[in-house]
């Protein structure tokens, strides 16, 4: 069964169109949506990604990285600087603890770092707890 992708405005329910797009990568499309309901004419930014493959292409264009694409990996360097500023620090910062905290959990229950990666940064912030 085919169907196309639709958005429904959550204000009044009534299906929405996309009235821009822009592709920054070939895996994201950034997207304004915008409500038809003449009494609501609510409208959203909104990101259409694909994350990971289901099936690899029989022609794969050499140019597209499936799995991770390039502005998820941004957010790991954001990790990594955040986890070396913690472990350079004298005394920890709660503050910022809980925000790598909370940030190793949101990349991966966004899929964008698996579990064995999870692991390892919350494996690096314990052990900075420990010193």
């Amino acid at each position: 069964m085919s169907k196309s992708i639709g958005f429904y405005c959550p204000h009044c329910g009534t299906r929405m169109h996309v009235s821009s797009r822009k592709k920054p990568s070939p895996l994201l499309h950034e997207l304004i949506v915008s409500c038809r309901n003449d009494q609501c004419l609510a409208s959203f930014a909104a990101s259409l990604e694909m994350v990971r493959p289901v099936q690899n292409s029989i022609n794969p264009n050499p140019e597209v990285q499936t799995g991770l694409p390039q502005h998820k990996r941004q957010w790991e360097n954001e990790l990594e600087h955040q986890l070396a500023s913690l472990e350079i620090q004298t005394e920890i910062d709660e503050h910022q603890k809980n925000y790598v905290e909370g940030f190793i959990s949101a990349l991966f229950h966004s899929s964008t770092i698996d579990l064995t990666r999870a692991s390892t940064y919350r494996h690096r912030l314990q052990q900075i707890k420990l010193l």
